[in-house]
């Protein structure tokens, strides 16, 4: 199994006590957001720019093409 979280650090705690050693192959994607490169008035309550990620292996050996967090959050918003 592959689990991918966001950069949340209490996950780091609860994964392997839940899944156990090796049980999970583990990353965390953390996303980076900024101001966007247009800074006209109609940007002022827009959401943050992503500006790039960092991924960690925490455990095992996930596929870097299934590391996302849009899985999940596709499956939420509907």
């Amino acid at each position: 199994m592959q689990l991918t979280t966001d950069g949340h650090k209490p996950y780091l705690a609860i994964i392997e006590p839940l899944f156990g050693d090796g049980g999970v192959d583990f990353a965390m994607l953390h996303k980076n957001y900024g101001t966007a490169i247009d800074p006209s008035p109609e940007r002022t309550y827009s959401p943050a720019v992503c500006t790039g990620i960092d991924v960690r292996v925490i455990a095992g050996n996930p596929d870097p093409a299934l590391i996302s967090t849009s899985y999940v959050n596709a499956r939420i918003s509907r």
